[in-house]
């Protein structure tokens, strides 16, 4: 387990226990327009049948 989450956090999360906007200690990285752009980018290289490499989203 790379991140070391419970498996039932992971449950929880899923089926919607866990409501993220209640969660205060949450540190995010991206901005919501920083990971919108971010969605987008994927999905259009996606349609143009590009995969992601690991490493080229990390650079993103």
């Amino acid at each position: 387990m790379q991140f070391r989450v419970p498996v039932q956090t992971l449950r929880d999360r899923i089926k919607g226990r866990i409501d993220p906007a209640n969660l205060k200690n949450e540190v995010t990285l991206f901005s919501s327009e920083e990971e919108l752009s971010l969605v987008e980018h994927v999905e259009v290289l996606s349609q143009l049948g590009y995969g992601i490499t690991n490493n080229k989203r990390k650079e993103l």
